[in-house]
């Protein structure tokens, strides 16, 4: 999805976004309060969860808040470094922290880390960042689809606390392990979120008149189900997606993709899309395949994709 995740001195480029937590909430429901650290125990306490800590900072809209946490780098990484190349290990090796070179991974007891955050009564988004694959494929009926954006917001004016993070293991799958060397940067970019943020996902027949009505376009199928909600990712930012499993199309066709804040503090005034390159992004960029708009005066942002038989995916 995500575009690249790159940080000071990082001249390797490493994918990220593509893991997440499976406590996800359905479009219609509140998300008030979201960990960023180490979580708490469940099970009445006898078990420890163990959640992705924050890395990028970010703006709590809506009531959201996010829980501070003690820093604490206790137990350094010493796994293989699956799937990397020699020169992203040599790099690793290089750029730990202290004379060990250490890297500390997340989701590792004694490992707490937690970047700047703050809660904002408005936040104007200064462009949206749709996920790589969505940009660049379209989806087969039948599989899995990843559905997930971010919202990026200029704090340049007063720049906010990020650690710098990096690939460990396993790239660009499930199990990415991702992990910091405890060195900061003031970053003059913060993520958006907030517990209302929607998405929705229609199919709409060729030279259809869509009308948006406040929740879904008037003049597309019915809106279908899907499972979604703000998360903490493995590199630590905070986005907005669909669960692990993604949206499966029934049937070949157009469909649009719409993300839109209910009730929000949150606006689309001015935004553009844009895809989150460090140290600066690329704002205005055009898609490879899918393009995402902007709709400023509904509120919302959206991308049409068309979704062709298993054995398919790209456009006819």
């Amino acid at each position: 999805m995500f575009k690249k995740f790159l940080m000071p001195l990082l001249i390797l480029s490493m994918v990220f976004f593509l893991q997440c937590k499976d406590d996800h909430i359905l479009p219609n429901q509140d998300q008030n309060s979201l960990k960023a650290g180490k979580g708490g125990g469940g099970g009445g306490g006898h078990t420890e969860v163990l959640i992705n800590n924050l890395s990028f900072p970010v703006l709590l809209a809506d009531g959201v808040s996010v829980s501070p946490v003690t820093t604490a780098f206790s137990t350094p990484y010493t796994g293989a470094y699956e799937g990397l190349s020699q020169e992203e290990i040599d790099w690793i090796e290089e750029n730990g922290y202290g004379d060990e070179n250490y890297w500390y991974a997340q989701k590792v007891e004694g490992n707490v880390w937690q970047a700047d955050y703050e809660t904002v009564s408005s936040a104007s988004v200064t462009f949206v960042d749709w996920g790589d694959a969505i940009e660049a494929v379209d989806p087969k009926v039948g599989r899995p689809y990843r559905l997930e954006l971010a919202l990026y917001k200029d704090v340049s004016q007063n720049p906010m606390t990020a650690y710098t993070m990096t690939v460990l293991a396993f790239p660009s799958s499930p199990d990415e392990t991702q992990g910091t060397n405890q060195l900061t940067y003031e970053s003059d970019w913060a993520v958006i979120t907030s517990p209302k943020g929607r998405i929705v996902v229609q199919r709409f027949d060729d030279g259809a008149t869509l009308t948006w009505n406040g929740s879904s376009w008037n003049g597309a199928y019915a809106p279908e189900a899907i499972t979604f909600s703000t998360e903490l990712n493995v590199g630590g930012k905070y986005i907005f997606g669909a669960s692990k499993k993604g949206w499966k199309p029934k049937a070949e066709g157009n469909y649009r993709i719409t993300f839109y804040m209910d009730a929000s503090v949150v606006d689309f005034a001015g935004a553009q899309v844009g895809n989150y390159l460090y140290p600066n992004p690329e704002i205005g960029s055009e898609a490879e395949n899918n393009q995402p708009y902007v709709d400023a005066e509904n509120n919302l942002t959206y991308v049409d994709v068309q979704a062709a038989g298993g054995g398919g995916g790209g456009r006819h």
